[in-house]
Protein backbone atom coordinates (compact mmCIF):
# COMPACT_ATOMS: atom_id res chain seq x y z
CA UNK A 1 0.00 0.00 0.00
CA UNK A 2 0.90 3.63 -0.74
CA UNK A 3 1.90 4.21 3.06
CA UNK A 4 3.75 1.11 3.31
CA UNK A 5 6.10 1.89 -0.01
CA UNK A 6 6.96 5.87 1.34
CA UNK A 7 7.87 4.08 4.96
CA UNK A 8 10.51 1.86 2.66
CA UNK A 9 11.65 4.43 0.56
CA UNK A 10 11.97 6.66 3.47
CA UNK A 11 14.22 4.30 5.28
CA UNK A 12 16.37 3.85 2.08
CA UNK A 13 17.08 6.88 1.77
CA UNK A 14 17.33 8.49 5.58
CA UNK A 15 15.08 10.86 5.42
CA UNK A 16 12.18 11.94 8.05
CA UNK A 17 8.87 12.23 7.31
CA UNK A 18 9.44 15.96 8.80
CA UNK A 19 11.97 16.19 6.11
CA UNK A 20 9.76 15.10 3.72
CA UNK A 21 6.62 16.99 4.45
CA UNK A 22 8.77 20.15 4.37
CA UNK A 23 10.50 19.16 0.78
CA UNK A 24 7.32 17.93 -1.14
CA UNK A 25 4.86 20.53 0.39
CA UNK A 26 2.45 17.96 2.12
CA UNK A 27 0.87 18.61 4.70
CA UNK A 28 2.25 16.69 7.76
CA UNK A 29 -0.84 15.57 9.10
CA UNK A 30 -1.83 14.46 5.75
CA UNK A 31 1.51 12.67 5.77
CA UNK A 32 1.01 11.19 9.25
CA UNK A 33 -2.13 9.75 7.73
CA UNK A 34 -0.95 8.53 4.94
CA UNK A 35 2.00 6.64 6.70
CA UNK A 36 -0.20 5.09 10.08
CA UNK A 37 -3.37 4.36 8.34
CA UNK A 38 -2.14 3.64 4.73
CA UNK A 39 -4.40 6.16 3.48
CA UNK A 40 -4.41 5.88 -0.73
CA UNK A 41 -6.18 9.53 -0.84
CA UNK A 42 -3.85 11.84 -2.04
CA UNK A 43 -3.99 14.88 -4.87
CA UNK A 44 -1.48 13.98 -7.76
CA UNK A 45 0.37 16.86 -7.66
CA UNK A 46 1.58 16.31 -4.13
CA UNK A 47 2.28 12.38 -5.03
CA UNK A 48 4.34 13.79 -8.09
CA UNK A 49 6.80 16.50 -5.86
CA UNK A 50 6.95 13.47 -3.08
CA UNK A 51 8.32 11.01 -5.96
CA UNK A 52 10.57 13.92 -7.01
CA UNK A 53 12.09 14.24 -3.73
CA UNK A 54 12.32 10.31 -3.06
CA UNK A 55 13.93 9.77 -6.38
CA UNK A 56 11.24 7.51 -7.58
CA UNK A 57 9.29 7.16 -10.44
CA UNK A 58 5.22 8.07 -10.25
CA UNK A 59 4.28 4.13 -10.65
CA UNK A 60 6.10 2.65 -8.30
CA UNK A 61 3.55 4.33 -5.33
CA UNK A 62 0.59 3.76 -7.77
CA UNK A 63 1.81 0.45 -8.28
CA UNK A 64 -1.05 -2.89 -7.00
CA UNK A 65 0.18 -6.27 -6.49
CA UNK A 66 3.67 -5.79 -4.92
CA UNK A 67 4.64 -9.17 -6.85
CA UNK A 68 4.35 -6.88 -9.72
CA UNK A 69 6.09 -3.72 -8.49
CA UNK A 70 9.85 -3.51 -8.36
CA UNK A 71 11.98 -3.06 -5.41
CA UNK A 72 13.44 0.83 -4.83
CA UNK A 73 16.99 -0.99 -5.70
CA UNK A 74 15.57 -1.58 -8.87
CA UNK A 75 14.46 1.26 -9.51
CA UNK A 76 17.65 3.18 -8.55
CA UNK A 77 19.55 0.45 -10.68
CA UNK A 78 17.34 1.11 -13.44
CA UNK A 79 17.28 4.86 -12.90
CA UNK A 80 21.16 5.01 -12.86
CA UNK A 81 21.12 2.43 -15.91
CA UNK A 82 18.70 5.02 -18.16
CA UNK A 83 21.33 7.94 -16.93
CA UNK A 84 23.89 5.73 -18.91
CA UNK A 85 25.39 6.70 -23.02
CA UNK A 86 25.66 3.21 -24.93
CA UNK A 87 29.07 2.79 -23.94
CA UNK A 88 27.92 3.12 -20.22
CA UNK A 89 25.13 0.23 -20.84
CA UNK A 90 26.91 -1.55 -23.15
CA UNK A 91 30.03 -2.02 -20.09
CA UNK A 92 26.77 -2.76 -17.79
CA UNK A 93 25.52 -5.87 -20.08
CA UNK A 94 29.40 -7.21 -20.04
CA UNK A 95 29.66 -6.75 -15.99
CA UNK A 96 25.77 -8.50 -16.03
CA UNK A 97 27.00 -11.28 -18.21
CA UNK A 98 30.15 -12.27 -16.61
CA UNK A 99 28.31 -12.16 -12.68
CA UNK A 100 26.05 -14.86 -14.33
CA UNK A 101 28.75 -17.02 -15.47
CA UNK A 102 30.30 -16.38 -12.53
CA UNK A 103 27.86 -17.65 -10.29
CA UNK A 104 26.67 -20.84 -12.76
CA UNK A 105 30.75 -21.72 -13.22
CA UNK A 106 30.58 -21.48 -8.94
CA UNK A 107 27.41 -23.39 -9.11
CA UNK A 108 28.86 -26.35 -11.60
CA UNK A 109 32.55 -25.95 -8.99
CA UNK A 110 30.36 -26.97 -5.81
CA UNK A 111 28.68 -29.59 -7.75
CA UNK A 112 25.62 -28.04 -7.86
CA UNK A 113 22.87 -30.22 -9.63
CA UNK A 114 22.88 -29.20 -12.87
CA UNK A 115 21.77 -30.05 -17.18
CA UNK A 116 22.62 -28.91 -20.25
CA UNK A 117 20.41 -27.11 -22.56
CA UNK A 118 21.04 -25.19 -26.22
CA UNK A 119 21.78 -21.51 -26.38
CA UNK A 120 21.23 -20.21 -29.71
CA UNK A 121 23.08 -17.91 -29.95
CA UNK A 122 22.55 -16.03 -33.63
CA UNK A 123 20.97 -12.45 -32.83
CA UNK A 124 18.86 -10.67 -35.64
CA UNK A 125 16.92 -7.26 -35.30
CA UNK A 126 16.32 -5.33 -32.38
CA UNK A 127 14.04 -7.22 -30.27
CA UNK A 128 13.99 -10.23 -32.21
CA UNK A 129 16.00 -13.75 -31.31
CA UNK A 130 16.96 -17.10 -33.01
CA UNK A 131 15.41 -20.00 -31.01
CA UNK A 132 15.47 -22.73 -32.65
CA UNK A 133 16.34 -22.34 -36.81
CA UNK A 134 19.75 -23.74 -37.93
CA UNK A 135 22.73 -25.38 -35.73
CA UNK A 136 24.37 -21.88 -34.36
CA UNK A 137 23.97 -22.33 -30.57
CA UNK A 138 26.26 -23.80 -27.76
CA UNK A 139 25.98 -25.82 -24.52
CA UNK A 140 24.31 -23.61 -21.48
CA UNK A 141 23.88 -25.06 -17.98
CA UNK A 142 20.79 -24.72 -16.40
CA UNK A 143 20.04 -25.67 -12.80
CA UNK A 144 18.70 -28.94 -12.69
CA UNK A 145 15.24 -28.16 -11.74
CA UNK A 146 14.83 -25.58 -13.98
CA UNK A 147 11.93 -25.44 -16.51
CA UNK A 148 13.78 -24.19 -19.61
CA UNK A 149 14.23 -26.40 -22.84
CA UNK A 150 16.61 -24.18 -24.33
CA UNK A 151 17.51 -20.14 -24.22
CA UNK A 152 18.07 -17.58 -26.46
CA UNK A 153 20.49 -14.49 -26.57
CA UNK A 154 18.13 -11.19 -27.10
CA UNK A 155 19.45 -8.54 -29.37
CA UNK A 156 17.83 -4.50 -29.43
CA UNK A 157 16.31 -2.61 -26.74
CA UNK A 158 12.50 -3.03 -27.38
CA UNK A 159 12.55 -5.13 -24.50
CA UNK A 160 14.41 -3.22 -21.59
CA UNK A 161 14.32 -2.92 -18.74
CA UNK A 162 13.07 -6.28 -18.06
CA UNK A 163 15.32 -7.79 -21.37
CA UNK A 164 18.36 -5.92 -21.56
CA UNK A 165 20.37 -5.73 -25.38
CA UNK A 166 22.07 -8.86 -25.08
CA UNK A 167 21.14 -10.62 -22.14
CA UNK A 168 20.43 -14.22 -22.63
CA UNK A 169 16.79 -15.38 -21.64
CA UNK A 170 15.26 -19.19 -20.34
CA UNK A 171 12.47 -20.41 -23.02
CA UNK A 172 9.86 -23.33 -21.90
CA UNK A 173 8.23 -24.49 -24.76
CA UNK A 174 5.87 -26.87 -22.34
CA UNK A 175 4.29 -23.94 -20.30
CA UNK A 176 1.53 -22.39 -21.46
CA UNK A 177 1.61 -18.72 -22.61
CA UNK A 178 -1.02 -16.62 -20.86
CA UNK A 179 -2.34 -12.69 -21.59
CA UNK A 180 0.77 -10.62 -20.17
CA UNK A 181 4.00 -13.46 -20.50
CA UNK A 182 6.90 -13.00 -22.42
CA UNK A 183 7.21 -15.14 -25.53
CA UNK A 184 9.22 -16.01 -28.75
CA UNK A 185 7.06 -15.57 -31.45
CA UNK A 186 7.32 -16.63 -35.03
CA UNK A 187 4.96 -14.37 -36.99
CA UNK A 188 4.94 -13.75 -40.73
CA UNK A 189 8.75 -14.88 -41.16
CA UNK A 190 9.88 -13.32 -38.39
CA UNK A 191 11.30 -14.20 -34.74
CA UNK A 192 10.31 -12.02 -32.29
CA UNK A 193 10.57 -11.91 -28.42
CA UNK A 194 7.07 -9.55 -27.08
CA UNK A 195 4.81 -9.70 -24.39
CA UNK A 196 1.31 -11.52 -25.47
CA UNK A 197 -2.17 -10.39 -25.16
CA UNK A 198 -4.92 -11.75 -27.11
CA UNK A 199 -8.52 -10.04 -26.91
CA UNK A 200 -12.05 -11.46 -26.63
CA UNK A 201 -12.50 -11.34 -30.48
CA UNK A 202 -9.09 -13.27 -31.33
CA UNK A 203 -7.00 -10.52 -31.90
CA UNK A 204 -3.33 -11.17 -30.85
CA UNK A 205 -1.30 -8.09 -29.82
CA UNK A 206 2.72 -8.13 -28.81
CA UNK A 207 3.94 -5.60 -27.19
CA UNK A 208 7.66 -4.35 -26.94
CA UNK A 209 7.79 -4.03 -22.55
CA UNK A 210 10.01 -0.43 -23.59
CA UNK A 211 7.39 1.67 -24.30
CA UNK A 212 9.69 3.55 -26.16
CA UNK A 213 9.74 1.32 -28.81
CA UNK A 214 5.70 1.10 -29.64
CA UNK A 215 6.83 1.08 -33.19
CA UNK A 216 8.24 -2.18 -32.73
CA UNK A 217 4.44 -3.41 -31.39
CA UNK A 218 2.78 -6.17 -33.80
CA UNK A 219 -0.82 -6.66 -34.21
CA UNK A 220 -2.41 -9.87 -35.62
CA UNK A 221 -6.12 -9.28 -36.65
CA UNK A 222 -8.20 -12.29 -36.15
CA UNK A 223 -9.22 -11.92 -39.59
CA UNK A 224 -5.94 -11.53 -41.34
CA UNK A 225 -5.25 -15.08 -41.62
CA UNK A 226 -1.83 -14.92 -40.10
CA UNK A 227 -0.65 -17.65 -38.39
CA UNK A 228 1.03 -16.78 -34.81
CA UNK A 229 3.31 -19.53 -33.72
CA UNK A 230 4.54 -19.91 -30.16
CA UNK A 231 8.05 -20.89 -29.39
CA UNK A 232 7.78 -20.71 -25.63
CA UNK A 233 7.50 -18.85 -23.11
CA UNK A 234 10.35 -16.57 -21.54
CA UNK A 235 10.67 -17.26 -17.84
CA UNK A 236 10.97 -13.91 -15.70
CA UNK A 237 11.05 -13.65 -12.07
CA UNK A 238 7.60 -11.95 -12.60
CA UNK A 239 5.01 -10.77 -14.99
CA UNK A 240 5.08 -7.26 -16.56
CA UNK A 241 2.16 -5.36 -16.63
CA UNK A 242 0.58 -5.15 -19.95
CA UNK A 243 0.87 -1.57 -21.38
CA UNK A 244 -2.10 0.88 -20.51
CA UNK A 245 -3.17 1.50 -24.31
Amino acid sequence: MLGSRIKSVLAERGMTPKELSRRSGINSQTLYSILERDANKIDVDVLRNMCSVLEVPLEFMCGGDESETLSVEEHDLLRKYRALDDHGRSMVGLVAGAELERISSTRRESGAASRIIPLYATPAAAGYANPALGEDYEDYSVPADSRADFAARISGDSMEPYIADGSIVLVSRSMPISDGDVGLFFVDGDIKCKQYCEDSYGNVYLFSLNRARADADTEIPASSGITVFCFGKVLLPKRPPLPEN
